[in-house]
């Protein structure tokens, strides 16, 4: 019977074995199917910054073309949370100017590298800061089902997208005069996670994101309260310098990650990763730079034993909440490595199982034949 059991498991194994081979090359075709895609888009389309073409695709160029790309303060970055430093003279951040009457209109575009929202200068960061920082503008970094595209990531965690709220310093006339100053610019950034249930704050964006699909498209919505986009908790965050994380890649940013997330429904990220296009044809997805190394720089967190990250909707990280947000990002593939990694496990327990069982069966055969023979003392042999 064990040995029955030992030939099926060992069939089924075969099965996921071929079922992952089968996976991987569909994926890799699918991958080559991009990549060709993107050839075919490259002559009609790149995003420019300063006016020179850059994508996605090949970030690695970004250094030969924008010489700040190449700096020892770029962004994102990996955040550490064992060797983040707690300083407890991190002073709050108070937000004013937030709430906007619904008669206010803002402009939502497509710009072919990230959906933006154009803020008014009245949003102000007020305290946190050595000078009082006005908003410009906030966007999103995003990736696929199968790839987490938030850019920060925690202890190498990807989240599935990003949103950025960048402000310049109130001393400077304008976003662009401020963008390549030393103490031009403050981003808030915030992780969001998919829930249970559809954000309506983030709603009043994504209902009209089919309206903005077309790079370069526009439109107007009513404005709201842009506090509610970012996480509840706006204390326990970490801190440090680093640069905007796409071209020029200006290395003039006082970067804040918030330690709680935003939780979206999964409908609504799936709308925000596959509506917009770049250029023709091609879809914008995956707009996140790969984390950058630290080179000595220092990460401070606002809280002391920085807890996991926790999300709006008081769930955890590596909670309940991880199989709605991280586990999004698991691949085909991922999937059938862990069913045979445990069908390999399962396979090798019965097969030891069935070994045990074969050797006490002989044993015990052999304890009984060795009870039945019966001793005759040899006869000697007379002369």
């Amino acid at each position: 019977m064990m040995l029955k059991i030992f030939l099926i498991l060992l069939v089924l194994q075969g099965l996921v074995v071929n079922a992952s081979s089968s996976s991987s090359s569909s994926e890799e075709e699918e991958d080559d199917d991009d990549n060709g895609s993107s050839e075919k888009e490259s002559k009609g389309h790149h995003s420019k910054g300063h006016g020179v073409p850059w994508g996605y695709k090949d970030q690695t160029a970004w250094t030969f073309n924008f010489t700040h790309c190449s700096g020892k303060s770029q962004s994102p970055i990996d955040i550490d949370t064992r060797k983040a430093i707690h300083d407890p003279k991190l002073p709050p951040i108070t937000l004013e100017g937030y709430d906007l009457t619904d008669d206010s209109a803002l402009t939502l575009w497509n710009n072919g590298h990230t959906l933006e929202l154009i803020l008014p200068s009245t949003m102000r960061i007020v305290t946190g800061f050595d000078h009082e920082f006005r908003a410009a503008q906030l966007h999103f970094h995003w990736g696929t089902p199968e790839v987490p595209g938030s850019e920060h990531t925690i202890d190498n965690v990807h989240f599935p997208a990003e949103i950025h709220v960048v402000h310049y310093n109130s001393k400077y006339a304008n976003m662009s005069e401020a963008a390549s100053k030393s103490d031009g610019l403050v981003v808030l950034g915030g992780f969001i996670q998919i829930g249970l249930h559809e954000n309506e704050n983030y709603e009043k964006i994504l209902a009209v994101i089919t309206d903005v699909s077309s790079e370069e498209a526009n439109t107007e919505i009513p404005g709201f309260n842009v506090r509610h986009l970012l996480p509840n908790n706006l204390e326990r965050f970490y801190r440090y310098n680093g640069s905007l994380t796409t071209p020029p890649c200006y290395q003039t940013v006082n970067w804040t990650i918030f330690n709680d997330t935003i939780t979206v429904s999964r409908k609504q990220l799936k709308a925000l990763e596959n509506t917009l296009k770049a250029g023709q044809t091609e879809h914008l997805n995956k707009n996140f730079r790969a984390p950058q190394l630290l080179y000595g720089r220092q990460v401070l967190a606002s809280f002391q034993n920085p807890p996991s990250i926790i999300g709006s909707g008081n769930g955890r990280i590596g909670g309940s909440n991880t199989s709605s947000g991280l586990s999004e990002g698991l691949s085909r593939g991922d999937v059938l490595a862990i069913a045979f990694g445990a069908l390999f496990a399962l396979t090798l327990l019965c097969f030891t199982f069935y070994i045990c069982q074969q050797h006490k069966k002989y044993s015990s055969i052999t304890k009984d034949s060795r009870q039945n023979v019966i001793y005759k003392p040899a006869m000697k042999a007379e002369a």
